[in-house]
């Protein structure tokens, strides 16, 4: 479960992520600056945004609580890519966002040949997908990807963008560059 389908969140081609980033911007693009929208907004909005991203499958739906929980899993992740943005760190961000992905239940497996993946231990889909959001960001990490993935700093906006610029210094989405 972490295909991602590019068509679940629009996004503008020259601020797209690469690899498993991608699936990371596209969760954080899922709030938007115009209040109407939110794709995660209700239970049934939330799975059916996660089911085109290919990570729940068709027949498992969200309880209250998960839907909470991926909620504070979206703030926390824009709150992590607000602080890459300014260039700063914010231990207050990177422990909710600890918290949040603790729900994956990551354990490292290692098969025949000597190579090593993070995979989920768990057997239920909402720890299984959100295990998917925190190989995401280890594997962004480990590539050196994971702090250019910023939010635009321009106000009303925050959309998440992928920072390529040789200084990796830009603030501002494609939307907004000057």
């Amino acid at each position: 479960m972490t295909g991602l389908n590019p068509s679940a969140t629009p996004a503008d081609s020259s601020d797209r992520a690469p690899g498993p980033l991608h699936l990371i911007q596209s969760f954080a693009n899922t709030l938007s600056a115009d209040p109407d929208v939110d794709l995660l907004r209700t239970r049934e909005e939330a799975a059916a945004w996660l089911r085109t991203a290919a990570l729940l499958p068709a027949d498992v739906g969200l309880t209250n609580s998960e839907h909470a929980a991926l909620l504070r899993l979206r703030t926390s992740i824009r709150d992590v890519l607000a602080a890459h943005t300014d260039g700063r760190e914010d231990a207050e961000a990177a422990a909710r966002l600890t918290r949040a992905l603790a729900d994956g239940r990551l354990v490292l497996t290692v098969d025949p040949a000597s190579t090593v993946q993070l995979a989920s231990a768990a057997r239920a889909s909402y720890p299984g997908l959100v295990a998917a959001f925190a190989i995401a960001v280890a594997g962004s990490a480990a590539s050196g990807t994971w702090l250019r993935l910023k939010s635009c700093a321009v106000p009303h906006c925050g959309r998440a963008f992928h920072d390529d610029s040789a200084s990796a210094a830009a603030a501002r989405c494609s939307m907004h560059a000057a």
